[in-house]
């Protein structure tokens, strides 16, 4: 070992030494400590000094340097363990107020709130022992001025933030339910009440600034025509007051008079759908919130039975599509799908041509033939469309309605008329409808459909000047018919054939005779021309060229110069002529020809 090395051993040796040396220096004054702390604490303790005792017993427990009366010490701490827990959590309250007031931390500074009555009311009951204690420690902690001046902090924040928010909702800043935080308002309201002076003056103050904010806000939102979010916004105030046990009267008041002047701005200028859609939204609004009875809810329903009876006022008066959109601009308010139908069916009634395909497009039918009460129908209707197709449809008596399309109509663009055949639909039992086009020849062109519930078939088509259905074999004389064949100018009979009807044969004409010649031609069929007069007996007499005949009616007697056309069936009558009583012949008239016809 070198000196160098020995001296520095030594050195080392010494320095621990002294070390050592001021260590039990230490810890014999951390024993002195401890019993004088515990000596001072047992005269606190028994001189009722509850308080400091605590503390000192508290300091010498703390103090490990020697295992010192630690049986009383504990025992002491035991049984001042209240005093321990007033201290420690006021100490501890304060700490965390001081944060949350520096970090604006209003929720924990209610937790920190609530902590302190939750001390305050455990150990400040009446007849408590520990209540003078609890003073002292809260008075000495200062945590009670601390919560005050938080408390007037926090009010004096929320009240400038509830007016910054009101401002800014009345330059129409305001934003809709559900965008708002107003958290300042429950946070003004979980304020104590001595905190505002007392009771009623929070409540008055409060009442004043939350009816303010609120009224403006939806002021801002009815103004704006912002219907939806202005209930939205009444409903979210209204379920939030009553979720803090709040009674804010003026939200629904508000309410309710912004809404009345919408619904009343919806009907001054006509605005139906608006006004309806408006009114159905309160009414649910009004439902959610449990209101049962309010101004807009019987204006509501006054004005809409009003515009009830508008709508059927107009479609009585024959303005069906104004009464159809009223009801239609009246249906989110209520059910109008039956009185829409009436108005509808009604409508069709009064106008056929919309039963028809398209028939509601102006222009779709160049013509329309229409029958009420027939072929078991209310209504039955016929149209040639602008593409030259027939189409039929009808009404039953319960509003059903039936559709049917024919064939593509020729020559559609000289069509004259479309008529029903009353008298062919009576022999057929369907409904017959008629066409008639122009020919260059001056004549018609007849074409005919018969409406059958398996469709639509054409049952004639001829051209003539007009024809005639006989009821009693159903066939049909067309005058001068245009024939087939090229034959022009005899009447044609027609015959149905298998639902259709088929040229049968040309009407023979009545050859016209001299009346001398009678006897001649017995139950010939011939035409007379003379000039008719009834006699003394009431007899229709024809003076023929001189010669008197007798005239028995087939037909509708007529007077005057006339050619009948019958037969001579050999058989005589009396009649008074200018040579006296005489015997004439008796000619049986079927029909009565032209006027201006000539004796060959």
């Amino acid at each position: 070992m070198t000196i160098k090395q020995a001296l520095t051993l030594r050195g080392a040796i010494i320095l621990l030494c002294i070390v050592m040396l001021a260590l039990l220096g230490q810890k014999a004054f951390r024993i002195e400590d401890k019993i004088q702390d515990v000596r001072e604490a047992g005269r606190l303790y028994a001189s009722g000094d509850l308080i400091a005792a605590e503390s000192a017993y508290r300091i010498a427990a703390d103090n490990f340097s020697i295992h010192y009366k630690e049986a009383l010490i504990a025992a002491r701490l035991k049984e001042l363990a209240p005093i321990t827990e007033i201290r420690t959590t006021l100490s501890r309250v304060k700490a965390m107020t001081l944060k949350q007031m520096k970090d604006g931390d209003f929720p924990g500074f209610m937790e920190s709130y609530a902590s302190v009555l939750s001390l305050k009311g455990k150990y400040m009951k009446t007849g408590s022992s520990y209540e003078s204690y609890y003073r002292q420690l809260s008075e000495d902690s200062g945590v009670s001025q601390l919560l005050a001046a938080g408390f007037q902090a926090f009010r004096k924040q929320f009240l400038a933030e509830l007016a910054d928010r009101m401002n800014a909702s009345g330059n129409g800043g305001g934003t809709v339910a559900g965008g708002t935080d107003d958290s300042f308002k429950w946070n003004l309201l979980l304020i104590p009440d001595a905190y505002y002076g007392s009771a009623g003056e929070k409540a008055a103050l409060l009442a004043e600034r939350f009816a303010a904010y609120d009224t403006a806000l939806l002021k801002t939102l009815a103004g704006a025509g912002s219907f939806q979010p202005l209930l939205d916004s009444a409903l979210s105030l209204a379920e939030a007051y009553k979720m803090h046990d709040y009674d804010a009267a003026w939200v629904q008041k508000q309410t309710d008079e912004s809404v009345r002047m919408i619904l009343g701005k919806d009907l001054d200028g006509d605005q139906a759908a608006a006004f309806s859609g408006h009114a159905a939204a309160y009414r649910k609004y009004a439902s959610a919130a449990g209101i049962a009875g309010s101004k807009p809810l019987t204006y509501i329903e006054s004005n809409a039975a009003k515009l009830l009876k508008r709508a059927a006022r107009w479609v009585a008066q024959g303005k069906y599509a104004e009464g159809i959109e009223l009801y239609a601009a009246l249906s989110p308010l209520q059910d109008t799908s039956a009185e829409t139908a009436a108005a509808k069916s009604a409508w069709d009634e009064a106008e056929p041509v919309r039963l028809l395909p398209g028939g509601t497009e102006e222009g779709k039918y160049s013509q329309v033939a229409v029958v009420r009460g027939r072929y078991g129908a209310k209504v039955a209707v016929a149209g040639i469309d602008s593409n030259g197709q027939l189409y039929y449809a009808e009404m039953s008596g319960d509003g059903t309605v039936t559709t049917q399309a024919g064939d593509m109509l020729a020559d559609a663009a000289k069509l004259r008329q479309l008529r029903f055949d009353d008298r062919l639909s009576a022999y057929t039992e369907v409904p017959v409808v008629i066409a008639e086009t122009g020919r260059e020849d001056g004549r018609i062109a007849f074409t005919g459909y018969a409406i059958r519930p398996e469709g639509i078939s054409r049952m004639l088509a001829f051209a003539g000047d007009g024809y005639a259905l006989n009821t009693d074999d159903g066939s049909i004389t067309v005058t001068n018919a245009a024939l087939d064949d090229g034959t022009a100018g005899p009447d044609a009979v027609y015959r149905e054939t298998d639902g259709v009807y088929q040229f049968a044969e040309i009407v023979q004409d009545y050859p016209l005779t001299d009346a001398s010649l009678l006897e001649q031609l017995p139950f010939e069929n011939i035409s007379l021309y003379g000039t008719i007069y009834t006699d003394s007996s009431g007899q229709s007499v024809l003076d023929a060229n001189g010669r008197s005949v007798l005239l028995q009616w087939n037909t509708e007697p007529v007077t005057d110069l006339a050619a009948v056309s019958g037969q001579f069936q050999s058989n005589y009558g009396m009649t008074e002529t200018e040579y006296g009583l005489e015997s004439v012949p008796i000619f049986v008239v079927d029909q009565v020809g032209s006027l201006n016809l000539q004796m060959p």
